[in-house]
């Protein structure tokens, strides 16, 4: 059996960068075409060197550091390479090609939420032998407002800076120890096995619940994206199974 595959772009972005916004609707447009298509929205901000950001992700230095970003915007594709070599391009066939070919895993998603408390768990089930794989779980959060700097009339207009600006798919926290995940034993990722893992999580006052997503997704040993799913709060998936 294969499954569907699903595209992970992690779009590292910034209200202080002019330039963010051009991702960001080349994105939102394609999500409108691609179902498959999986939108992280991982902030870096540092007040101190004159890069604010209210969003700013705590551990997106190590995403940084580990796919060598060396600008901004910087969407990193299904974390296929380090440098440009992982960068997304701008184009939608880069990651409709991808979509394209059936993976040898499928992620599901089950999750139930009691007033703050969100109990996530990953399934991962496998169609042939892997080994050295990896899990991560975010969450994420839609809806937030703050102004975004913008050199140019990316989509949005040209206003500079575009006020209230709405920023979705906000990188909020990852219940694996790291965004760069949390093992897989081989013994679970076996062909015909299924790999589950539950995660715990309290949701901060300061976040809407009502507005906030899920995206899980299984890593290979040379780091890319095996396979991705995202999710509301409170649902049950089957494997995407074709």
């Amino acid at each position: 059996k294969t499954f569907k595959t699903n595209v992970l772009v992690e779009d590292i972005s910034g209200a202080w960068c002019g330039y963010c916004p051009r991702v960001a609707w080349k994105l939102k447009e394609l999500q409108k075409t691609t179902s498959q298509l999986i939108v992280v929205a991982a902030h870096y901000g540092d007040a101190s060197i004159g890069r604010p950001d209210t969003f700013n992700y705590s551990k997106v230095g190590e995403l940084k550091t580990t796919f060598g970003v060396a600008g901004y915007p910087w969407a990193i594709l299904n974390r296929k390479g380090t440098g440009a070599a992982g960068r997304w391009g701008e184009t939608d066939a880069e990651i409709t090609s991808i979509a394209a070919n059936p993976s040898k895993a499928g992620v599901a998603i089950e999750s139930s939420i009691s007033d703050r408390d969100l109990t996530v768990k990953i399934k991962a089930k496998f169609s042939e032998d892997f080994t050295g794989l990896k899990y991560v779980i975010y969450i994420l959060e839609n809806g937030l407002i703050a102004d975004q700097y913008n050199y140019a009339d990316f989509g949005y207009g040209a206003d500079n800076p575009l006020k209230d600006f709405v920023h979705n798919h906000t990188l909020r926290k990852a219940l694996t120890s790291s965004p760069l995940g949390d093992a897989i034993t081989d013994a679970s990722s076996k062909k015909g096995s299924v790999f589950e893992k539950t995660h715990t999580y309290a949701i901060p006052v300061a976040y809407n619940k009502d507005k906030m997503e899920i995206v899980a997704f299984v890593v290979k040993s040379d780091k890319s994206v095996l396979n991705a799913r995202h999710s509301e709060f409170g649902k049950t998936q089957s494997f995407e199974e074709l």
